[in-house]
């Protein structure tokens, strides 16, 4: 007799429900979180990180937007992609390996540009945001959109070596735009 074999428990026996070990936080509510309809924008470093976080924590209903293609350099910093997936779209890869990391979750993609592809609806349709972007004109829409939807949205990205992580409410200034200083727009207006 193989030891190993002995002691074998099948998965469905061993772990009741994924989510225990998070259900044991008292003010934790798994429910919530897998009715929670969630827009992600941006699908490279940093909005792998968050569609895997999603899927660990049991987020059930994902929506990624990306206009980009996976290239070799996404390699040394995304989770989702291989090798294999160079020049695929990112939004539809990510979309895909994210499902892989939680079967149960409903993850939809687009690709597209967020500023001039994707209306309101969209923003309407989520409960959250999140924004991983490297661009300020995409931030500032995702802030427009959110505000006229009244939603929360979650911005992140990379400015220089710094990173950046902030949480903008509906009706509750500071908005994205308002801390925006001289040197922001300027780099706007240049890019308009």
């Amino acid at each position: 007799m193989n030891p190993e074999s002995s002691i074998r428990i099948p998965e469905r026996e061993l772990i009741e429900d994924r989510f225990d070990s998070l259900r044991l936080i008292k003010w934790w509510d798994q429910e919530k979180i897998g009715r929670t309809k969630v827009l992600v924008v941006g699908a490279g470093a940093l909005g792998n990180e968050i569609l895997k976080n999603l899927a660990l924590l049991g987020f059930q209903q994902i929506l990624v937007v990306d206009l980009d293609k996976i290239e070799i350099s996404n390699l040394t910093r995304t989770i989702l992609y291989r090798t294999s997936d160079i020049g695929r779209n990112k939004a539809s890869t990510a979309a895909v390996a994210t499902n892989k990391i939680y079967s149960d979750a409903n993850v939809h993609s687009l690709h597209a540009n967020i500023i001039h592809e994707v209306g309101l609806g969209v923003f309407g349709w989520a409960d959250l945001i999140f924004g991983g972007l490297d661009n300020r004109e995409a931030r500032l829409w995702i802030n427009r959109c959110a505000w006229k939807m009244n939603r929360p949205w979650i911005d992140g990205g990379i400015e220089g070596i710094n990173g950046v992580a902030r949480v903008f409410l509906p009706e509750t200034p500071p908005c994205y735009e308002c801390t925006l200083g001289k040197a922001d727009w300027a780099i706007l207006d240049k890019r308009m």
